[in-house]
């Protein structure tokens, strides 16, 4: 029975990964452009960055820190209470937001902070955001929003107590209240309408509900439903939005066992930008495709809407109930940062040596994990000869305001990736120009300042800024170096080693 829970919490993760990544492409696509783009299926294959690796979005980033949160609260074999693990989660979820903010260094109450691809900004949520920085400020998040980022990361929550060893039907019952508690804990640090919370709640307890059963039909499925929308009510007795809810579970789970088209029925569910449709969505595509992992991400992100948050609680809904072993190897090979899923399953499902519980969640360090994968090693620079960029890429260069672009870098800029004779400051082409020749240091930092307020608006770029200013305009590293220091906050930003090593020595 163990090896089924391992699979289960395997397959939960992983899987919402897959669905995260397969629709963090289309995220922000309508459903023509989908099909414009990719034909009448839509897409159902990831699609792979220059380095073949599929990227998920904030989604995956911020369950793995609610994962990280929860087992910090049970380091060591503790046995906290609802606030302990409350306030760790929200730790957790401080040191995620750290990484969309804050200068790139391992914080010391994160061991997953030590992987330096989790440090890349995804398009994180605005709600998730500002309500962070609230707790940031010793002040508790207020707001009124069901949005959809509370729901798509709560899913460690019912994978960890649903793995838990229960004796007898009071402590099934037992771990059932924790999961609701815990739930909707974890949902009200960033969104505060009670929506959001039921949503949260009901998705943790299905999976709770899914990872107790071993094989699940529609038949089952249903009745785990009712499970799950049983306990959601009982934890929320009163709650005014309850019947609304009901009913658009009970309509998801209809429509999934009618002739409509996937893409018809789910317009008729909304588009998941908000907490209750995104779970509804994720029910109907589970329902209709039990047994069909690929038809069940694929018609999660086909949509008008947001495509990312519903493929990925889509995924953790079927990831359970097919386990890791039912998910198709391709939604495997390429997953970003597939190892450390796993090993982060591997830990909420209990099968952890006691040694990797300690060193990850009792004193923070990334035990376990390949050395290429932690913070310094994957730090990246830029090289030194840059002879060809990819299609996303941007060439970072010091200019004179006159843009006569005729030595070192420069020239390069001008011969290789479209830097324009006459123009001095900006983006054109592959390449971005900083005046670099027009006086001391306090000359340059306006522009190195309009560049990376221009590189953390285009965070789909990657921008390699060379040695500007330490050529042909005679200043040293270390007195270009600290005018790149805000640049450290931002993952799509590579700068020369010399740069960093002075910067991370201050």
């Amino acid at each position: 029975m163990k090896d089924i829970i391992i699979d289960k919490a395997r397959g939960c993760l992983a899987a919402g990964a897959a669905g995260d990544a397969l629709g963090y492409a289309v995220e922000f696509s309508s459903l023509n452009q989908i099909i414009h783009e990719y034909g009448e299926a839509g897409i159902t294959d990831f699609e792979l960055d220059r380095t073949e690796t599929a990227r998920f979005s904030d989604d995956t980033q911020m369950t793995l820190f609610t994962a990280e949160g929860l087992l910090t609260a049970y380091a060591d074999g503790a046995d906290p209470n609802p606030e302990t693990i409350r306030h760790d989660m929200k730790e957790a979820l401080l040191a995620w937001y750290d990484t969309q903010t804050a200068f790139q260094l391992p914080l010391p109450s994160s061991w997953l902070s030590h992987i330096r691809d989790l440090w890349a900004r995804r398009a994180p949520g605005n709600t998730c955001l500002s309500a962070l920085r609230s707790w940031a400020s010793h002040r508790p998040a207020k707001n009124d929003s069901k949005g959809c980022g509370a729901v798509m990361r709560i899913s460690p929550i019912g994978v960890f107590f649903g793995a838990r060893d229960m004796k007898d039907a009071a402590d099934v019952e037992t771990a059932r209240r924790l999961t609701a508690r815990v739930a909707a804990d974890n949902a009200r640090l960033t969104h505060c309408h009670d929506m959001s919370t039921l949503a949260s709640v009901f998705t943790a307890l299905l999976i709770f509900e899914c990872m107790r059963v071993h094989v699940i039909d529609r038949l089952t499925f249903r009745s785990l439903i009712g499970l799950a929308l049983t306990g959601t009510l009982t934890s929320m007795p009163g709650c005014r939005y309850s019947d609304e809810f009901v009913a658009l579970i009970s309509k998801a789970v209809t429509l999934a066992n009618t002739r409509l088209s996937d893409r018809e029925a789910i317009a008729q569910l909304g588009e998941g930008w908000v907490a209750e449709e995104t779970v509804a969505i994720a029910l109907f595509c589970a329902m209709r495709y039990i047994r069909d992992f690929e038809g069940c991400l694929a018609a999660a992100v086909n949509h008008d809407g947001d495509s990312d948050s519903t493929g990925a609680v889509a995924g953790n809904i079927i990831g359970t109930i097919l386990g890791y072993t039912g998910i198709p190897e391709k939604f495997r090979k390429g997953l970003e940062l597939h190892d450390v899923i796993i090993s982060i399953a591997d830990d909420l499902a209990g099968a952890s040596s006691n040694k990797q519980m300690h060193e990850r969640y009792a004193l923070h360090r990334p035990y376990g994990i390949a050395d290429n994968l932690k913070f310094i090693a994957g730090m990246k620079f830029t090289p030194e000869n840059i002879t060809k960029l990819g299609p996303d890429d941007v060439f970072v260069f010091g200019s004179n305001l006159a843009g006569s672009h005729g030595g070192g870098a420069a020239r390069v800029a001008r011969q290789r990736f479209g830097a324009i004779m006459g123009q001095g400051v900006g983006p054109q082409g592959l390449s971005y120009a900083i005046p670099t020749m027009q006086g001391g240091v306090e000359t340059i930092k306006p522009y190195v300042d309009d560049f990376i307020e221009y590189a953390r608006e285009c965070d789909q770029n990657t921008f390699y800024v060379t040695r500007i200013g330490c050529g042909i305009a005679g200043f040293r590293d270390e007195e270009i170096a600290p005018l790149f220091r805000e640049a450290l906050k931002l993952y799509n930003v590579r700068l020369p080693e010399s740069f960093v090593r002075i910067l991370l020595n201050e």
